[in-house]
C-alpha cells in the first residue's frame, strides 16, 4: 500500500466501524438490554431490524446522494449520523427510544458502504482497489471486536458508555474531514454527460446477481449475527464477557479473512468462484452452530473463524465487484442496490430469528432455517458473472 494512501484508509475503517457498532452493541448487551427494558427475544430482533431496514430503503437513494454530494461529504455525514444514533441508544429510557436510535443508525448503515466505495473508485487505481477495499471492509469486523470485548467491560455503564462513544464518533467526522483532503467532486448535471458523475445507464445484469445473492446471505448471516451471543448465554452456560469474547475473537478473525479474501479476489480467484465458496463454507458453519448444544461450547471458536471466512467476509468480494465491473459513476448506484438486498435480508432475519426462539423455544429450528437460506445463496451464483473493468 502506498504511504499517500494510509490516511484515506485510515477513515474508511473508522467510517465502516462507526456505521455498524450499534447494531452489534445490542446483540452483544442483548441480555442486559431485556433485563433493563423487560424485553422478549424478539424485542432484540426487532431493534436490529429497524437500524437494517431503514438501511436497506435509504440504500439505494443513498448510492445516489453519494454520487451527486461526492464521496468526502457523504463520509463525514456517515461519522455524524452514527455519533447522533449511538449517542441516543445509550440515553434511551425506553424501548420506542431504542428504537428510535435504532432508525438513526440505520441512515450511516445504508450509507457507509456507498460513500466509501465511491472513495476508492474515484481516488484509487485498479491496482490498488483490492487490497484497500480488504482493509476497509475489516472496519466491520473492528466493530464487532470492540463491541465484543468492550462493552460489557463498562458493566452498569453500558449506556453512559455508549453516550461518550456517540459524541467520539462526531469529533472523528470532523477529522475525517480534513484527512480527506481537497475535495475534487464536481456535482453533476441532472442528465449525465460522457464525463458525468451520475448516470442514468442501466446496471449490468451481473449487479443484480449479486443482490440476489447478498439479500440471501443477509438472510443467512443476519440471524446468527444478532442471536450468537444471547445462544451461547442462554444455552451453553456462557456469561455476558464470555460471550462478548468470542464475538471479539470473530471480529480479530474477521480482520484478517477481509484482508486475505481482497488480496486473492483482486489478483487470483475469479469473484463468481470466490462468492459461491464463501456460500458453502457459510453453510458448514451453521451446521456446526446446530451441533453446538450437542458437543459443548468449544466449538464456538472453529465456527467463528470460518464464520469470519465466508457469512461475514462475503461482502469483500461484493464490494469490488461493485467498483471493479461497473464505470465509476455508477458505483454509488451499484453498491446501494446491493445493499438495499443485504440489509433487507438482515432486516427480515432478525425478528424472524427471534420469533421463531420465542414461539418454540429452541433454536435449532431458527439456525436450519438459515442454513436453507445459506444453500439458496450458493446456487444463486451457480453461473459466471459478467464482468468489465470500469476506465476511471
Amino acid at each position: 500500500m502506498k504511504r499517500s494512501t494510509i490516511p484515506l484508509t485510515v477513515v474508511m475503517v473508522v467510517a465502516m466501524v462507526v456505521s455498524t457498532f450499534q447494531l452489534f452493541t445490542i446483540a452483544v448487551l442483548a441480555s442486559d438490554i431485556i433485563e433493563e427494558f423487560s424485553l422478549s427475544r424478539g424485542d432484540i430482533g426487532w431493534l436490529g431490524a429497524a437500524n437494517t431496514g431503514v438501511g436497506a430503503v435509504l440504500a439505494p437513494r443513498l448510492g445516489r446522494l453519494t454520487d451527486y454530494l461526492g464521496p468526502k461529504l457523504s463520509t463525514v455525514l456517515v461519522f455524524a449520523t452514527s455519533g447522533v444514533g449511538i449517542a441516543l441508544t445509550g440515553a434511551a429510557s425506553s424501548f420506542l427510544m431504542l428504537i428510535i436510535a435504532s432508525f438513526i443508525c440505520g441512515i450511516p448503515q445504508g450509507w457507509s458502504n456507498s460513500a466509501t466505495n465511491k472513495l476508492i473508485a474515484v481516488r484509487l487505481n485498479a491496482d490498488e482497489r483490492g487490497l484497500v477495499i480488504g482493509f476497509k471492509q475489516s472496519g466491520v469486523q473492528l466493530a464487532i471486536f470492540l463491541a465484543g470485548l468492550g462493552m460489557p467491560a463498562f458493566g452498569a455503564n453500558w449506556q453512559s458508555g455508549l453516550v461518550g462513544i456517540g459524541f467520539a464518533c462526531i469529533v472523528a467526522g470532523g477529522i475525517a474531514w480534513i484527512m480527506l483532503g481537497a475535495d475534487t467532486h464536481r456535482r453533476p448535471a441532472p442528465v449525465a454527460s460522457d464525463d458525468g458523475i451520475v448516470s442514468k445507464e442501466p446496471l449490468p445484469a451481473f449487479v443484480y446477481q449479486v443482490t440476489a445473492y447478498a439479500l440471501l446471505l443477509g438472510l443467512a448471516a443476519g440471524g446468527i449475527g444478532r442471536f450468537l451471543p444471547l445462544f451461547a448465554n442462554e444455552r451453553l452456560g456462557f456469561s455476558v464477557a464470555a460471550a462478548g469474547a468470542v464475538v471479539a475473537f470473530q471480529g480479530i478473525v474477521g480482520i484478517l479473512a477481509r484482508l486475505i479474501w481482497g488480496r486473492a479476489a483482486e489478483s487470483s480467484i475469479p469473484l463468481r468462484r470466490s462468492l459461491f465458496v464463501m456460500a458453502i463454507g457459510g453453510t458448514c458453519a451453521i451446521g456446526m452452530l446446530l451441533a453446538a448444544e450437542t458437543v459443548g461450547g468449544w466449538i464456538l471458536y472453529p465456527l467463528a473463524v470460518l464464520q469470519a471466512f465466508t457469512l461475514s467476509a462475503w461482502n469483500v468480494v461484493a464490494n469490488l465487484a461493485m467498483i471493479k465491473s461497473v464505470p465509476s459513476q455508477l458505483s454509488g448506484r451499484a453498491t446501494g442496490v446491493m445493499m438495499l438486498a443485504f440489509l433487507a435480508g438482515l432486516t427480515i432475519s432478525s425478528p424472524l430469528v427471534g420469533w421463531i426462539i420465542d414461539a418454540t423455544g429452541s433454536y435449532q429450528i431458527a439456525w436450519w432455517t438459515m442454513l436453507v437460506f445459506a444453500v439458496l445463496g450458493a446456487g444463486s451464483v451457480g453461473r459466471e458473472i459478467p464482468a468489465r473493468r470500469s476506465s476511471r
